[in-house]
């Protein structure tokens, strides 16, 4: 019986992996896990799990467990492209694509492991350092307290020690679709932000308090210089809707776009943002610090929706605004697709810039700090 259960689970193993089954929300990645052979012990006994991994720095990656493990095997792996995410599955003794390089098969990375002293936290010491937004798996077997075992494999992003400091200059919240010179033509919500020392975007977040998670905007690893301007767009449709992330910063045609200016694109077709009360914010997903946000709402609105409230409270705690209360939010009436927020305090924002001293900050803000105005993508 015990063999028949371990066959399952190894079936199991391969199935989910490929799927993709996710069992945790680990940032900044996924995690997709399961057991193999798990024998329940009596009716109140849990298997343990994995409850928290966190990429410390280049080298380093912690496991937290929900229960005392016992290491068996552990293998460190760059994602190989077309392979790692492949969808084959084997129906023979041999590993899937996607599995056989988990485990090593295209190479590995040597690392060395430390197990805590109450045997719930797994630290790996990598003997060579991740690259900045470059994918990595952890392929590796546990076994519980009592001789079970959990096989797992975890993709992680390799970590960022250069994000760049941003502010947002520009928010387009108002979704427009009209005609011109006989063509449709759909000018979508966009952000735009202003950089303000050089960096990495790997590992940075945008999204709404009203949209959520679901709807958040990742950013790509691409390294960005002080005075660099960015154009997010938060919904593609209609054409020309081209992420540039390379160095041709003109292959985005599409409205609200600007040749010389980056435009990357979310690639989705859904609405975005609350039409007259919602908060904007810049994430680091690592540790989830607040980087730069915008609060705006309806003239006659008296109080944050339950969902929107939390991340007032977190901007305020963060020093970006001085205070929590939708009084403290600038106004969104006016908003229009051709008519969108913007920062008024940019100018003393480019002095700085040009003259090559440094900018504090946070940029603390309140309900005199963004006007509506004509939309200028790209334009500060």
């Amino acid at each position: 019986m015990i063999s028949k259960v371990r066959e399952v689970g190894l079936i199991v193993l391969e199935t989910f992996f490929i799927a993709g089954l996710t069992i945790l929300g680990i940032i900044p990645f996924s995690c997709k896990v399961t057991t193999e052979g798990i024998e329940i012990i009596g009716g109140d006994y849990t298997a343990p799990v994995i409850e928290e991994v966190n990429v410390i720095d280049e080298k380093t990656v912690t496991m937290n467990f929900s229960d005392k493990i016992n290491l068996k095997n552990i293998v460190v792996s760059p994602s190989v492209a077309g392979i790692s995410d492949s969808s084959l599955h084997s129906d023979t003794e041999e590993l899937s694509p996607a599995l056989a390089a988990a485990s090593g098969l295209y190479g590995k990375i040597d690392t060395e492991f430390n197990l805590s002293e109450d045997g719930k936290t797994i630290t790996l010491n990598l003997q060579e350092e991740t690259q900045i937004g470059k994918g990595y798996e952890i392929f590796g077997v546990v076994e519980d307290r009592i001789g079970n075992t959990l096989t797992f494999c975890i993709p992680f992003t390799g970590f960022n020690s250069k994000f760049p400091a941003m502010i947002i200059t520009e928010a387009q919240i108002k979704y427009g679709k009209g005609t011109l010179k006989g063509n449709t033509i759909y000018r979508g919500e966009f952000v735009e932000f202003l950089v303000l020392e050089d960096g990495n975007l790997a590992g940075l977040e945008l999204f709404s308090a009203a949209d959520g998670d679901a709807k958040k905007y990742s950013f790509p690893a691409i390294e960005v210089k002080r005075g660099e301007v960015l154009l997010v767009h938060l919904r593609t449709i209609g054409e020309g809707c081209i992420s540039e992330e390379g160095d041709d910063l003109n292959l985005a045609t599409a409205p609200h776009s600007k040749d010389g200016v980056r435009d990357l694109w979310l690639e989705s077709g859904l609405a975005h943002f609350n039409d007259s009360s919602d908060i904007i914010l810049l994430r680091n997903s690592v540790n989830y610090s607040i980087i730069d946000g915008l609060m705006y709402a309806a003239e006659d609105a008296l109080e944050w929706k339950s969902n929107v409230a939390p991340y007032a409270v977190e901007l305020a705690a963060s020093g970006i605004y001085y205070s929590s209360d939708i009084s403290a939010a600038s106004s969104s009436k006016g908003c229009t697709p051709q008519r969108s927020l913007t920062r008024n305090d940019l100018q003393y924002v480019i002095e700085k810039l040009n003259q090559g001293e440094d900018i504090e900050l946070p940029l603390i803000s309140d309900e005199d700090s963004w006007s509506v105005v004509e939309v200028s993508p790209g334009l500060l």
